[in-house]
């Protein structure tokens, strides 16, 4: 076998090897988010939610990157582009088309997204700016609201 050949052999078997992978991780994103209780069915009911997920994501993602990058590169040399050339650019719109996928399924269901890295989002919240009456001076024309003023700011 060429160099070029088992090149192209290789992408092409990457498509539906990536996209399975890929699948199957969004299939299985929320189960790290699951409380592991050995005492509740429904735990274990919610665990094989997300395996059975994950093994369709796994064969959904292998379809969906074979058609998309074979689809692509038939395309591709139909307009005489090189196989190598075709090849590589079939692999990148395979990769884009199977990400976006990924985020219109996670947006659709959003149990499947996986739990967000704490440590990553530990930046201190600013608090909001709130009112402060007492800030001001008291009202001087209106003595109810001097009383009202003097009775909550002294």
């Amino acid at each position: 076998m060429k160099p070029a050949g088992k090149f192209i052999w290789i992408m092409r078997v990457s498509w539906p090897l990536l996209g399975g992978v890929w699948g199957f991780i969004v299939g299985f994103g929320g189960y790290k988010s699951l409380p592991h209780n050995a005492d509740s069915f429904g735990t274990m009911i919610a665990q094989g939610f997300f395996i059975s997920t994950a093994i369709i994501g796994l064969f959904a993602g292998m379809i969906i990157a074979m058609l998309v990058g074979g689809l692509t590169e038939r395309v591709l040399r139909l307009l005489d582009m090189h196989i190598s050339t075709a090849v590589c650019i079939a692999t990148a719109v395979n990769g884009l088309v199977i990400w976006q996928l990924v985020g219109i399924v996670q947006h659709r269901y959003p149990g499947l997204r996986h739990p967000v890295n704490k440590s990553l989002t530990d930046k201190p919240i600013p608090k909001p700016q709130q009112y402060n009456p007492c800030a001001q001076s008291p009202p001087a024309e209106n003595s109810k609201e001097r009383a009202n003023w003097d009775a909550e700011c002294r």
